[in-house]
């Protein structure tokens, strides 16, 4: 429960992002009813925070098998299989009007500007760092087996 007054924090002074969406947030997940489909995590050091939410848009279910059970789960949990507890966004809504109405909301609070993504260029000598890495096959049905 310590999480939920800074949920509050960063509400981005009061954007009405989940009620519009017809979301509901639980702590630092986003779900529909009791089936998650997105959650946040914060960076906080001594001069700056940083926070991202991350939604579940669609899924491969084959690939839930590669996931195990969390050692620490949200009550509303109720120990659920990730394929019990999880959705796809796309089941409750169309890509477009997310975007519509993610974007009406924040046009509330700030200026949005649409832009072309081939426009944004990467600062002369950026490096990018892979913190990812493909796994073989064997790594995966270890990792199945696990």
């Amino acid at each position: 429960m310590a999480a939920l007054p800074l949920m509050k924090l960063i509400r981005l002074k009061g954007v009405l992002i989940l009620q519009q969406l017809h979301l509901e947030e639980r702590l630092l997940h986003y779900a529909f009813g009791n089936r998650k489909f997105g959650g946040n995590a914060q960076s906080i050091t001594k001069n700056r925070w940083i926070h991202h939410t991350s939604f579940l848009w669609d899924y491969e279910i084959n690939n839930m098998a590669y996931l195990k059970l969390p050692k620490r789960a949200p009550e509303y949990r109720l120990a659920r299989n990730h394929l019990d507890f999880i959705c796809c966004m796309k089941e409750y809504m169309p890509r477009t009007n997310f975007i519509t109405r993610t974007v009406d909301a924040l046009q509330g609070e700030f200026s949005v500007e649409t832009t072309d993504l081939e426009a944004v260029e990467s600062p002369p000598n950026t490096k990018f760092i892979h913190s990812s890495k493909i796994l073989t096959e064997r790594e995966l049905e270890e990792a199945a087996l696990g």
